[in-house]
């Protein structure tokens, strides 16, 4: 017996013990499972443009079910109501409240079943004490899950938003903030809503809730406890503010720089200008990190980009810098075959970022036995691979100081084709995070790349300059998509295959 057939054993669509009917919802429930019977396959035979429709006539479907368990769990919780004014024995079922009765019957968890039971409450008809039909409490957010146009889970969103600012807020802005909240569902993602929720809070109430000082000095901070298992172990207890900035440091999870190291040195795919994307080195896809992991590597690889970009005190007058060494034929080798790989030149004064011009061929003379099996040499991390230099050169301010044969200095780079700080936060300024369409990816972590490329004779300033994350900025690299900036804000032109029209977009998300 399935759920359906456990919570009402009647024919559905029969009258009910009270004469009233069940919704008719086996022969639909019928034609999803054969659906589902035959979609594994049928999708397989889908190309992208097909599989795109189908994704989002299936998330028609999720919707309208969405909204139907409002409903269910809503006639649930009036119909218990009921039964219990009414002294009949539906209550003698064990179950102290609606949800946990949800939460057994449709095997669903209690914080789900709880979102459900207020959710309907919010956004489903009422009665009223003398029992006429009132409107929803939010009336213009029910109709629009309702039609399908927001999801339920934007809709929990909205609602605890308003439901946090009530005390402090007029009809007439909650109103208005209800209509602007249920457009940006209807237009955007959770993810962005939760972003614009959070500004109309702020807003509205400005003071919120803060925690006394005996409580700060009891509980905030960071403790460091015990080992264990071999891993350090720290427990943070940290104020909103607080809190704030460290996820927005950890949850770098989703941006592909940072990789799968532990600190996110080996997270560039490759570097800040658009020659080191054109390198054939292909960023790892295959990530088997926990969320848990990917948040420890964001917040570790933030204090390495502190480290980096001027964030902590200067260390004998000079911002910390990374000095690696490594052996000329193993770069000249990396550059050489990936030129040959892209189908470009051999690599000249123009090949490696912030590197010199390669000398002649015959400085390079002597064995080749000098422990340099293709790696390089960092002051404190020791031997690491040519390609991780490659990786990490671009944006990191990193000088190169590339040696001959027999040891010596042959020259040390120069950063001139990388972004200088000065341009850099302007160019963040402006952009706030990465500009490709949709992307969310925030400033900190996108690399400085040149719109005209400078092997091109395109400049490092501000009008040629725009922040990419690593993903998109590989992706640009490609040339498929192309930039065009218009009263500074960069534009994307997609691919025809993407776009006949190949109309210009741009990212909403830092603007909004």
């Amino acid at each position: 017996m399935g759920i359906g057939a456990a919570l009402i054993a009647r024919p559905a669509g029969r009258p009910d013990g009270e004469g009233r009917r069940v919704p008719p919802l086996d022969s639909v429930l019928g034609q999803l499972r054969g659906v589902c019977a035959t979609a594994v396959g049928d999708a397989a035979l889908l190309g992208f443009g097909e599989a795109a429709e189908f994704a989002g006539r299936v998330e028609e479907i999720s919707r309208a079910a969405e909204y139907l368990q409002l409903v269910a769990a809503g006639a649930v919780q009036r119909t218990r109501f009921e039964a219990a004014n009414d002294g009949a024995p539906a209550l003698d079922d064990g179950y102290r409240k609606t949800s946990e009765f949800l939460r057994d019957q449709l095997q669903i968890s209690a914080v789900e079943a709880h979102r459900r039971l207020t959710l309907a409450c919010e956004l489903l008809p009422r009665t009223g004490m003398t029992g006429q039909p009132l409107p929803p409490l939010r009336e213009e957010l029910a109709a629009a899950v309702a039609a399908g146009a927001v999801p339920s889970r934007s809709a929990t969103i909205i609602t605890h938003a308003l439901g946090r600012v009530r005390p402090v807020c007029d009809p007439e802005t909650s109103a208005r903030m209800e209509h602007a909240l249920t457009r940006t569902a209807a237009e955007h993602d959770p993810d962005f809503l939760t972003r614009i929720a959070r500004r109309w809070v702020d807003a509205i109430d400005q003071d919120g809730a803060e925690p006394s000082e005996e409580v700060l000095r009891q509980l905030q901070g960071a403790f460091i406890r015990k080992p264990r298992h071999g891993l350090q172990h720290l427990e943070i207890f940290a104020t909103t503010e607080q809190f704030e900035h460290l996820l927005t440091v950890m949850n770098t999870a989703t941006n592909p720089r940072t990789g799968s190291g532990a600190d996110g040195s080996d997270a560039a795919a490759n570097g800040t200008d658009v020659e080191t994307g054109a390198d054939g080195f292909v960023p790892n896809v295959l990530d088997r990190r926990s969320r848990p992991q990917k948040h420890l590597d964001g917040l570790v690889g933030g204090c390495k980009i502190a480290m980096a970009s001027g964030g902590l005190p200067a260390a004998g007058g000079l911002r910390p810098q990374v000095m690696v060494t490594i052996d000329y034929r193993d770069l000249l080798d990396r550059l050489t075959r990936a030129a040959e790989a892209s189908g470009g030149q051999a690599p000249g004064a123009d090949s490696a970022v912030g590197s010199p011009a390669p000398p002649a061929a015959g400085r390079f003379t002597g064995n080749a036995t000098l422990g340099f099996t293709g790696t390089g040499t960092m002051a404190f991390t020791g031997p690491v691979t040519a390609a991780t230099i490659r990786k990490i050169a671009c944006d990191a301010d990193i000088i190169p100081v590339l040696l001959g044969s027999e040891g010596r200095v042959l020259d040390v780079g120069r950063t001139t084709r990388v972004f200088p700080p000065h341009i850099r936060k302007a160019i963040t300024a402006r952009d706030q995070g990465c500009t490709f369409p949709g992307c969310t990816i925030p400033a900190p972590w996108c690399e400085a790349h040149h719109i005209t490329y400078w092997s091109r004779a395109g400049t490092t300033s501000t009008d040629n300059g725009t922040l990419l994350c690593s993903h998109h900025h590989h992706l640009i690299h490609k040339e498929q998509w192309t930039i065009q900036p218009r009263s500074g804000i960069p534009w994307f032109i997609p691919p025809p295959h993407l776009d006949p029209h190949q109309t210009p977009r741009r990212n909403h998300y830092f603007r909004c």
